[in-house]
């Protein structure tokens, strides 16, 4: 083998070395921003309908909810009875999404509803509408009339809580019946949707 020929093979070498680092650093800028910053999610309820469908991809913001609570209104997105706090959870959570999706399955728990109350806010519902602190809440996004909770009613939001129900109020698993969401199981709020591309936008 000649000179050339050999320092063709060490260039060779090298390039594939190269690429396999920028391909690497790649996966976990990816990775860090999937995990810490910004995520896709599919819808897999029908609970949010007629705001969201099943196989809407949204876009979540997860930053936000690190400086800053959950407000009235708010479309959120949590793991139910999981902490998504913190670096190491949330890289955790990261790669049990990608275990599940190389099974071609999902998470079961993570579910999408909307912020109706905060901690410190009395919730009622009477006569199919719902009173936060006795002042009858103005709903235009639900869909159907709004059954009574299985919690005792009123109910008053614990410090470091949310209470959360799904627009499809007649078909919805949400705070009336599990209670109120902890806000650390919080991954973050939704902020767009990405498809379907004719309903592209905020939710």
């Amino acid at each position: 083998m000649t000179e050339e020929q050999k320092l063709n093979k060490v260039n060779i070498g090298k390039e594939i070395i190269e690429w396999i680092i920028y391909f690497i650093g790649a996966v976990l800028v990816a990775s860090l921003l999937q995990s810490q910053l910004y995520a896709l999610t599919t819808v897999h309820q029908s609970s949010m309908q007629n705001t969201l469908l099943e196989g809407h991809t949204l876009i979540i913001d997860k930053i936000n909810y690190q400086f800053s609570k959950p407000k009235r209104g708010d479309i959120v997105v949590f793991l139910r009875g999981e902490d998504t706090k913190g670096f190491v959870n949330r890289y955790k959570v990261f790669l049990k999404d990608v275990q599940l999706r190389f099974h071609k399955s999902f998470r079961t728990n993570r579910l999408i509803k909307r912020v109706i109350a905060i901690e410190g806010d009395t919730v009622d519902i009477r006569d199919g509408q719902v009173y936060i602190n006795n002042e009858l809440l103005t709903e235009p996004y639900v869909k159907g009339f709004t059954p009574k909770m299985e919690l005792d009613c009123p109910f008053t939001v614990p410090e470091g809580h949310i209470f959360v129900m799904g627009d499809n109020r007649e078909n919805s698993l949400d705070s009336r019946s599990f209670g109120p969401v902890d806000t650390r199981s919080v991954e973050g709020k939704a902020i767009f949707r990405v498809y379907p591309f004719s309903q592209m936008g905020k939710p």
